[in-house]
């Protein structure tokens, strides 16, 4: 038993390590990044904005495209090599940009592959080495938080660093970091883990469409997929509209990215008492399906009072909005993995896993877009954006009905 539980306490902590560093060198190279652009290829230039798309784009989804090889590998050695293409584009980055803006792109290419291949690693660990979906929620819970404080982190501490020592140490500082990482990894991981099982019932290679197929025509995951998406779609809001109202309520006194950090440091503090109450949820019968479900209707309470705050211009409101945001992202990210593999049953782990990267960056590829057309949009043509809000807290509202009958018809 004293085994078993040193077993578990060491995985916590290395994963713990592994999510905190990596989202803290991630979040301060983004942070640094447009300045980097700016500098070399002007702040007009439709490069940069190409570059910030193209690394987006592939620190999303291209582990979609490399399935097949994923599935041959075990997660230690996944992540030592996603750990050396994160430097090899980091450093390749740095030196292109100088040479040729343009073919600096491949070194962003493959730093956003790295990134992608990173986290789609550490996800598919958790769920692979632990079969209790309970202790898979308080396992994603503790990623959770530790990648909040990485990004809480990150932006201040590339601040600091690159005024003190300059760009070219700043990057040198990252990759050092990035190798602290492959480090811990290759003492903490377990040498033989894969997220495709060799006790599967067939190898047969299966393409995105046919399992999100598979997955549409199932009753039991079709309600985990309208949940994912609405929830990404509400998730898709920070960076775009919400971010656009915190620009017109900052000042000398209160600048906009106070507003990320009160959604930060709220998103670190409430992280564990949430898990807590959702593992207590989960004890009395009900699904992490029914859990996840719980996560939109905070995140309808949220918009309701973003909408107030915008209507009576209330900075108290946007504050209180943005503390029920937070919760709403604690019990909303942990369970996306354990829903969809709970529901999925017996469906390869690494097609589960590819299916939640396609919905999340469905939903908040069209939170971001309605986010960044509607709130212009309102704003020019009425002067207010309450009603878009409004709007917002309604879909989630709705959405939220859709786990009543999988919550009641489960155990």
């Amino acid at each position: 038993m004293n085994g078993e539980q040193s077993m578990r306490s060491r995985r916590y902590a290395s994963l713990s390590i592994d999510y905190l560093t990596t989202n803290l060198a991630y979040s301060a190279v983004l942070s640094m990044l447009p300045i980097m652009l700016t500098q070399r290829v002007g702040s007009a230039s439709v490069l940069s904005g190409v570059m910030l798309g193209v690394l987006s784009a592939a620190a999303r989804g291209s582990t979609l495209f490399l399935g097949r090889l994923i599935e041959k590998i075990s997660t230690l050695w996944l992540m030592q090599i996603s750990l050396a293409i994160i430097v090899l584009g980091l450093v390749s980055f740095a030196w292109l940009l100088q040479v040729s803006p343009v073919f600096a792109l491949l070194g962003l290419m493959l730093f956003g592959v790295g990134i992608s291949l990173v986290n789609f690693t550490l996800r598919g660990h958790i769920i692979a080495t632990t079969a209790d979906s309970k202790e898979q929620a308080s396992f994603f819970s503790l990623a959770t938080l530790s990648a909040n404080l990485g990004a809480a982190i990150g932006p201040i501490t590339a601040s600091y660093v690159q005024c003190r020592l300059g760009l070219a140490n700043f990057l040198i500082i990252i990759c050092l970091i990035y190798a602290v990482i492959s480090v811990i990894t290759g003492i903490c991981f377990d040498r033989h883990v894969y997220l495709r099982t060799s006790d599967s019932p067939s190898e047969e290679k299966t393409s995105i469409l046919s399992t999100i197929g598979t997955l549409l025509s199932s009753r039991r995951m079709l309600p985990v997929l309208l949940i994912v998406v609405t929830g990404s779609v509400m998730n898709g809001q920070l960076f775009s509209g919400m971010s656009l109202v915190f620009h017109g309520f900052s000042s000398d006194l209160l600048p906009s990215g106070l507003f990320f950090t009160v959604d930060a440091i709220a998103g670190i503090v409430l992280q564990f008492p949430i898990s807590r109450l959702v593992v207590r949820i989960m004890d009395t019968g009900k699904t992490s399906t029914y859990c996840m479900g719980l996560s939109l209707g905070l995140y309808g309470i949220a918009f309701v009072l973003f909408a107030a705050g915008t209507l009576m211009q209330s900075v108290w409101f946007i504050f209180a909005a943005l503390l029920v945001f937070a919760s709403a992202e604690c019990t909303y990210a942990p369970l996306t993995n354990v829903a969809m593999v709970e529901s999925g049953e017996n469906m390869p782990l690494v097609d589960i896993l590819n299916c939640r990267l396609i919905l999340t960056a469905i939903g908040e590829s069209i939170g971001s877009f309605c986010g960044g057309f509607f709130v212009p949009f309102l704003t020019s043509a009425f002067h207010a954006t309450w009603m878009y809000w409004l709007a917002l807290s309604i879909i989630a509202v709705c959405g939220l009905f859709l786990m009543y009958p999988k919550g009641n018809a489960d155990k």
